[in-house]
């Protein structure tokens, strides 16, 4: 079946003025409008569309039942710029064919966009198909960012089964893929590997002390006190990082000791902020 490109958007914006329009003077003010909005978007997809020859914008794919033209279709949204209509987007969900969004997410000639959407729709679809092409990228690193930063998300959205794969992963990463690696495996205390790993990161890195931090607090170890300790009392620690590391050592069962940060900026600013919470906002 081929599907025209439409652009749902200018359809809805189209309907949306109209009922401004129409509705104004049952609202106060323009925030109690904007609330209304949902409703209005969720009317509009159950309405059924001259544009659409006679069906409901909610419906618009139904009566596709091959994810793979679907996912080609989306595709060709992107490449014609146009948003993709979210319809098509629950409808290839729905269908929870994971093989043929998995064939757009190894895609390398297909957009970002497409490969970080598809991420999207394999986690709702609550497929592990892809649990190795994601730790393959983080070991490799051969993709963009924007990717390995959602695979991670996505990675941690599988649960316990996820940690034996990222135990091989994280033995095979060099520094930069092990440290991405962390947000998944801190969720499973008890690898000796990744405490002692996670302890150096936070000893040697001191523009990431607040993130390592956390993920000592989570690795729930209470060897890594002395070294949360020493940097919580020592005379330079910023007081954006003493935040996440008094955290983390509460969190481990010892107390943090009592520090002065009147003078550090950031302390100073946050304070500002309590007091006036509104200061700067139109």
């Amino acid at each position: 079946m081929a599907y025209q490109i439409i652009d749902f958007d200018e359809y809805f914006n189209d309907y949306l003025t109209g009922w401004m329009e129409k509705n104004a003077s049952r609202f106060h003010n323009a925030d109690e409008m904007e609330e209304a909005a949902p409703e209005v978007y969720m009317t509009w997809l159950n309405t059924p569309a001259d544009w659409l020859s006679g069906k409901c914008p909610g419906n618009a794919f139904d009566d596709c039942s091959d994810a793979g033209e679907l996912c080609g279709l989306l595709i060709r949204y992107m490449d014609e710029d146009v948003s993709v209509p979210d319809p098509l987007l629950e409808r290839i969900a729905e269908l929870g064919d994971d093989t043929a969004v998995m064939a757009m997410l190894t895609d390398e000639n297909a957009p970002c966009e497409a490969r970080m959407i598809a991420i999207d729709l394999l986690t709702e679809m609550e497929s592990t198909a892809p649990m190795v092409e994601y730790l393959r990228w983080q070991v490799e690193r051969n993709v963009d960012d924007d990717l390995l930063d959602k695979s991670i998300d996505a990675l941690t959205e599988m649960g316990p089964a996820v940690k034996g794969p990222a135990m091989v992963a994280f033995r095979a990463a060099d520094d930069k893929g092990k440290d991405w690696l962390l947000d998944v495996l801190c969720n499973f205390p008890g690898e000796e590997d990744v405490f002692q790993y996670t302890l150096r990161r936070f000893e040697e890195s001191p523009n990431e002390k607040a993130l390592f931090a956390g993920y000592l607090a989570k690795l729930e170890d209470d060897r890594a006190l002395e070294a949360l300790l020493d940097v919580a009392e020592s005379d330079d620690v910023k007081y954006i990082d003493f935040i996440e590391i008094r955290s983390a050592i509460e969190r481990l069962g010892s107390e943090a000791p009592v520090r002065d940060f009147s003078n550090d900026p950031t302390y100073k600013a946050v304070k500002r902020l309590q007091v006036n919470p509104f200061k700067g906002k139109n």
